[in-house]
């Protein structure tokens, strides 16, 4: 048979492959795997049941754990599962294991953690972000091995921890002990962001820096405030000093959605527990994605500056801690090889045309650029990620199988 003829055997039996992947589905979302850091029990229980899965279809399954003593198992998992092709040159794809919390459970219209289909959308935490890249990767597998087939290239699908608290027990881990796994002669595809209509091949990103904002004053009844200095009153003056600095950095870049750099106050840490105590103690959280222009040095600078310009009228002094703090890595080129295979493969399931761009969400390719490894980010994504009865689309996860089983047999 033609390359195409068998691609088009491949297509039509991941068309078919539909209610497995419910299933797949099904299985990820109700194996919980929050992290350590946000209370939740890890991602073993999720890893041993892929493993078991992978191990079934007779793939070799490797795991890189990396010790962490707050899970159960004292380690968080990193399987990498082998597809042999006639080079030992690999196609990547890689994906995440972890989900973020429910956050306010009254928000969702079912379960969190049972899978539930209504037509086309599977709904549950972690169906898009990041059980979408698992589910479509392990299918366009299966469709190949389930043809006989051998791809060109060896296939690797990874299958990391900690992707959504910083990375260090994943793919940072994997990079640091295990470098020789990873050629620049590979191809690698991370699915963990991209547009609707999978035209987005993410080849570039933001600096990503987390900062934490603690403001000391003094603390007294509610009724006597001048004995007092207001930690949530400079709380507020310091949330709106700092939209200065959208101005102050205000750069745009049309290569990357949104053009500019952002400055976001998000989380805030409780204070006082009554209403009639003045808080002498306010902790919050600055999310800020900056273009790759910015020295992120020079961003801590200002945060400090105008944040304690806006407190010291009230008496209250500030102190800037980093959280996470990651400079943005060189792009990968649009001529890349992995972007070329993905544009032709696009092109081939969904008639579309992809086109590179930046962003300003983080995900695991920068740990790849930093290394001088190009990889790329795409997916069809339906933009529910984080959010309250997040849901993937089934179309779109026989589409991506569909585009990724292309780059496994036709990329050279």
């Amino acid at each position: 048979m033609s390359h195409s003829e068998v691609f088009a055997e491949v297509k039509a039996l991941l068309e078919r492959m539909r209610p497995e992947m419910i299933r797949l589905q099904g299985e990820l979302v109700r194996r919980v795997a929050v992290g350590p850091d946000y209370d939740g029990p890890g991602e073993g229980e999720k890893a041993a049941f892929l493993a078991d899965l992978l191990r079934g279809w007779g793939l070799k399954v490797d795991n890189f754990p990396a010790p962490d003593d707050r899970v159960a198992e004292g380690a968080r998992p990193n399987l990498v599962a082998w597809l042999p092709g006639r080079r030992r040159d690999k196609v990547w794809v890689l994906s995440h294991l972890d989900v973020v919390p429910p956050g306010e459970e009254s928000l969702w219209e079912s379960d969190p953690f049972t899978l539930r289909v209504e037509g086309d959308r599977l709904y549950g935490r972690g169906t898009e972000d990041n059980h979408h890249g698992i589910v479509t990767s392990l299918m366009a597998a299966k469709a190949i091995l389930d043809l006989g087939l051998t791809p060109e290239r060896t296939i690797a699908l990874a299958l990391v921890s900690d992707e959504e608290t910083g990375n260090l027990k994943g793919l940072a881990h994997l990079l640091r002990r295990q470098r020789q796994l990873f050629s620049s002669r590979d191809l690698i595809i991370v699915p963990d962001a991209g547009s609707p209509d999978g035209t987005m091949i993410e080849v570039a990103e933001k600096s990503i820096l987390w900062l934490k904002l603690i403001l000391n004053g003094r603390q007294c009844h509610a009724s006597r405030p001048e004995l007092g200095r207001n930690t949530l009153a400079a709380t507020a003056r310091v949330i709106v000093a700092l939209e200065a600095l959208k101005e102050e950095f205000g750069r745009a870049d049309p290569l990357f959605e949104p053009p500019v750099s952002t400055f976001e106050p998000t989380k805030k840490e409780a204070n006082v527990p009554n209403i009639n105590t003045i808080p002498g103690r306010d902790v919050f959280y600055l999310d800020c994605r900056v273009l790759p222009d910015y020295d992120l040095e020079q961003v801590k600078e200002r945060v400090l500056a105008l944040g304690s310009a806006a407190a010291r009228p009230l008496g209250v002094t500030l102190t800037v801690e980093p959280v996470q703090e990651l400079p943005s890595a060189p792009p990968t080129s649009p001529e890349a090889s992995v972007v070329r295979a993905l544009q032709e493969a696009v092109r081939q399931v969904y008639g579309r045309e992809a086109t590179p761009q930046g962003i300003g969400g983080g995900t695991v390719a920068a740990f790849f650029r930093q290394v001088g490894l190009p990889a790329a980010v795409w997916m069809s994504v339906s933009q529910t990620a984080h959010q309250p009865n997040e849901f993937c689309s089934l179309n779109k996860l026989v589409g991506d199988a569909q585009v990724l089983a292309h780059v496994f047999l036709m990329a050279p």
